[in-house]
C-alpha cells in the first residue's frame, strides 16, 4: 500500500499569474493499494462534495494509465480530504497529484518526479499550483513548447508566516477566469514582471519592504477581487496588524496575509473580528510555508 501526503498550495502571490505557486503547511491524504475491484472511499473535509464514481482524483489516474498503456486489475483507493474546496487553496492539485502518485504506485513506478509534473500540468492546465505541490517551497514555473515544465524553486525566508482567512462560500477557478482580460497594455506587462522580479529576491532575501512593495498585481487581481467579500477591509485590517502583504490566494475566495511568525497570532485574531462585523462566515488560519512537497510511504 501506499501513503501519499499533498500540501495545499496557493497561486499567483499578487503579480506571479499563472507561474508561481507556494506549497502551504495542510494536508490532503491518499491511500492506495491494489486490489481486484474498484474501490473508492471518501471522508475528511466537504467529503460529501466528491463523488466515489468519479472524481479528479481517479481521472487523474486514469489520465496516468492511458498515457503509459497499461491498466491495472482494479484499486482500494482511500481519499481523506483536508483542503478546502474551490477556495483557491490547490484543492484540484492535490487530487491531480495524489491520483497520480497513487497510479504510478499501482503501476510498479514507471514515470519519474518529472514526468508526474509533466502530467500533472498538463491535466491542470498550468503549473503554478501542482508544481509547488509537488516540489515543495515557493515555485516559479513556465511550460516549453514541448510540454515540459520549467522551473525554479525559492526556499523563503525561515520567519514567515501565512494567514489565509477561509470563507465558508466557493469561488471557483474557471468562473473568476471568465473577469480576467484577455490582452493587456505593454505598461502592466512591464509593471507586473518588474514587481514579480523584485517580490522574488524580497522572498530569498526576507527584505520585508521589498515584499510588501512588489506585491502587487495589475492583471487579474483588480477584476476579480469583486469575488471576494470585504476584500479591501481585510486587507486594510491585515496590513494593521502587522502583516507587510496581502493578496488573494490563487482564484479565491481564501485571501492570505504574509506576515513573520511574531505577528501572526495578532493576525488571526484581527481578521476574525473583521469578518464577523463584515458578517462573513469562515475562519482564519495559520499555516507556514511546506518545504518539501508531496510526500509517500510504502507499507
Amino acid at each position: 500500500m501506499i501513503k501519499v501526503t499533498v500540501p495545499a498550495t496557493t497561486a499567483n502571490l499578487g503579480p506571479g499569474y499563472d507561474c508561481l505557486g507556494m506549497a502551504l503547511s495542510q494536508y490532503s491524504i491518499f491511500e492506495c493499494e491494489k486490489h481486484n475491484d474498484r474501490i473508492v472511499l471518501v471522508d475528511g473535509l466537504e467529503c460529501k462534495k466528491i463523488t466515489t464514481d468519479n472524481n479528479l482524483v481517479t481521472e487523474s489516474m486514469e489520465c496516468l494509465f492511458e498515457y503509459i498503456g497499461k491498466y491495472p486489475d482494479g484499486y482500494k483507493l482511500h481519499i481523506h480530504n483536508n483542503i478546502p474546496l474551490a477556495r483557491g487553496m490547490g484543492s484540484s492539485a492535490s487530487a491531480i497529484v495524489g491520483g497520480l502518485m497513487c497510479a504510478n504506485y499501482l503501476m510498479d513506478f514507471p514515470l519519474d518526479q518529472n514526468e508526474i509534473l509533466k502530467l500533472a500540468t498538463k491535466i491542470e492546465g498550468h503549473p503554478d499550483n501542482v508544481a509547488p505541490s509537488i516540489l515543495g517551497n515557493l515555485v516559479l514555473s513556465t511550460v516549453d513548447d514541448s510540454g515540459d515544465v520549467i522551473y525554479h524553486k525559492i526556499e523563503p525566508f525561515r520567519d514567515l508566516s501565512l494567514v489565509l482567512f477561509v470563507p465558508d462560500y466557493e469561488v471557483s477557478t474557471s468562473d473568476s477566469r471568465k473577469f480576467v482580460p484577455q490582452s493587456v497594455s505593454i505598461s502592466d506587462t512591464v509593471r507586473t514582471s518588474s514587481r514579480l522580479s523584485l517580490m522574488l529576491m524580497g522572498f530569498m532575501s526576507g527584505n520585508l519592504d521589498l515584499i510588501s512593495s512588489s506585491m502587487d498585481d495589475c492583471l487579474h487581481e483588480p477584476y476579480r477581487k469583486h469575488l471576494v467579500k470585504g476584500f479591501d477591509e481585510l486587507k486594510k485590517t491585515a496590513i494593521s496588524a502587522g502583516a507587510f502583504s496581502y493578496c488573494l490566494s490563487g482564484a479565491g475566495s481564501t485571501v492570505i496575509s504574509y506576515c513573520k511568525k511574531e505577528v501572526a497570532k495578532a493576525v488571526q485574531e484581527s481578521l476574525n473580528l473583521e469578518a464577523q462585523k463584515l458578517g462573513i462566515g469562515g475562519q482564519a488560519i495559520i499555516l507556514d510555508p511546506c518545504r518539501k512537497g508531496v510526500q509517500y510511504t510504502l507499507s
